[in-house]
């Protein structure tokens, strides 16, 4: 016998029952969770009937009650179709729809702050599936520290750092409702405002904040505080030495401590080099002409490679410098980040010019001598020949 006839049925008998039929609605106590749903049962009769375990889901992420015993208001489905079990389905999508709407739009009047959890990710940005409803976060509209910055443009890895924000609750607010599509945008950046204005205010030239990097980019670092305001340090405010690996050195999620070093009209300039002493002027303290020094090759150049000398300062060592044999190419001699020992054979920190060789790095008994001479000591002409080259390049 099917539903409707043993309703009738009950019905003639005189017994006052819900009215049961397609799209109704009908309240239904909770019996308890299974496997692939939760059973319900007809207030007051023994009809048991099942809400699928993809609304049970959207349910228990917008975290409602569902406890057995507690009293839900449900819609009948579609009484031709059962569940896999031979339960009849009823659902709360609609009913959810309708209720969720209501509070959207009393948010959005509001002005509220509300989390949400991307279920999607296109190009676009993050998608939002709530009960039917269609939300939106705008790539443009993404915190700094969750935009997906690609330095050139590659759409795979954004699309996979995109990826990477899907199952994690974001702060938002509504700034768009289209209510004849039922389409909602949302902007994790507006969310964050208050933050943004509190840290815009106490900005000032010769602060020092904590910062984390937001990205890493060829021409420097994007930091924020908070996830809220983002500035770039560029590359040469980083640190007092060349970079070129600057993606080897800082990672996504870096802390960094910066100075405000220029503030105007809401533009702001950062350096984390000003916050040490500049090494030059301590150099001459630490190493003297003849030193022996021990450390990693940081960069090749068509002219030799430069050496770490100390802590930000790189010295070079000219092709001529690095092998008793004639060298044409440093690799054949060195490779990048390879520790190695040269001799310091000029040093003029405050001219940036320091030379190194390799040629013979075995410290002299006459160390003391050498470096009483070093002042009539010339370097060799492949040296001067890239004193120009060497003064264009910052080195």
């Amino acid at each position: 016998m099917d539903l409707q006839k043993f309703t009738q049925q009950l019905q003639s008998w005189d017994i006052s029952i819900p009215l049961i039929k397609e799209w109704n609605k009908v309240k239904w106590i909770i019996l308890k969770k299974i496997e692939n749903g939760i059973l319900v049962e007809c207030d007051g009769w023994a009809f048991t009937w099942v809400i699928l375990s993809k609304e049970v889901k959207e349910l228990e992420r917008s975290d409602y009650d569902l406890a057995p015993g507690r009293e839900i208001e449900l819609e009948v489905v579609n009484t031709n179709i059962r569940h896999e079990d031979g339960y009849y389905i009823v659902s709360v999508t609609k009913l959810l729809q309708y209720d969720v709407w209501k509070s959207i739009l009393a948010k959005f009047e509001k002005d509220e702050i509300i989390k949400v959890v991307p279920t999607e990710a296109n190009l676009g940005g993050l998608l939002i599936d709530m009960h039917g409803i269609k939300w939106f976060i705008p790539l443009s509209q993404l915190a700094p520290i969750h935009y997906p910055r690609v330095e050139d443009g590659d759409q795979e890895a954004i699309f996979d750092k995109l990826l990477e924000l899907i199952g994690k609750e974001i702060s938002v607010r509504i700034i768009n409702i289209d209510e004849e599509e039922k389409r909602i945008i949302l902007s994790e950046r507006e969310a964050l405002k208050e933050e943004r204005d509190k840290v815009l205010a106490e900005l000032a030239v010769g602060k020092i904040f904590d910062w984390v990097v937001s990205g890493v980019s060829s021409y420097g670092l994007f930091v924020t505080i908070g996830g809220t305001v983002e500035w770039l340090v560029h590359i040469s405010e980083i640190t007092y030495w060349h970079v070129t690996n600057i993606d080897r050195l800082w990672k996504i999620g870096d802390k960094l401590q910066v100075k405000v070093i220029w503030l105007e009209n809401g533009k702001i300039s950062l350096s984390s080099k000003k916050l040490k002493e500049d090494p030059r002027s301590a150099l001459p303290k630490k190493h003297k002409v003849w030193d022996i020094i021990e450390w990693e090759v940081v960069r090749f150049v068509p002219y030799g490679v430069f050496i770490r000398v100390f802590e930000d300062i790189n010295g070079l060592v000219h092709l001529s410098e690095l092998s008793q044999k004639s060298v044409q190419n440093p690799n054949e001699v060195v490779k990048l980040w390879e520790v190695v020992k040269a001799k310091l054979i000029l040093l003029d920190p405050k001219n940036r010019k320091i030379w190194l060789s390799m040629k013979d790095s075995t410290p002299s008994v006459n160390s003391e001598e050498k470096t009483a001479k070093k002042v009539t000591k010339k370097p060799s002409k492949g040296l001067e020949d890239v004193v120009k080259m060497l003064e264009e390049e910052g080195e």
